[in-house]
């Protein structure tokens, strides 16, 4: 079912200070730094006033870290966490068949926080899901 693990996201509170570590210590180099809003994320983390930074640093082989930093909702933490609570916060998962897998994953009684949907580009179909223990995984199909 996956074929490959996309990036780890990363939900922080104080983005320069994040940057700085994975840039500058770690060595990571920057592929996006940008700000979404507006109804596909809203939908895709099932949450509202969502405007959320984002800076994905990439590693020589291509792996990924994603800092997000989501301004519209404030960070807390608790046992079942929601995409913008600080810490690691997903893993994600490229497939084949993004509507399959969310089969699966309802047949197994699995959370899920939306249907498979299209990403404003068109490239890709995007939902995320919840482990059994609570923890978020994103499901991504390239197109």
């Amino acid at each position: 079912m996956i074929k490959a693990v996309r990036h780890v996201g990363i939900v922080v509170k104080d983005m320069e200070k994040n940057l700085q570590f994975w840039r500058d210590v770690m060595g990571l180099k920057v592929k996006e730094d940008f700000w979404e809003k507006g109804e596909f994320i809203k939908t895709l983390q099932n949450l509202n006033n969502v405007n959320l930074h984002m800076i994905k640093l990439t590693a020589p082989d291509g792996s990924m870290i994603e800092l997000l930093k989501d301004e519209g909702n404030p960070c807390v933490s608790e046992c079942n966490s929601k995409l913008c609570d600080v810490g690691i916060r997903h893993i994600a998962f490229t497939v084949d068949d993004c509507k399959k897998v969310w089969d699966i994953l309802h047949e197994n009684n699995c959370e899920t926080l939306s249907k498979p949907i299209l990403n404003p580009e068109g490239t890709a179909k995007v939902f995320f899901a919840r482990d059994p223990e609570g923890n978020l995984l994103e499901i991504v199909q390239i197109l």
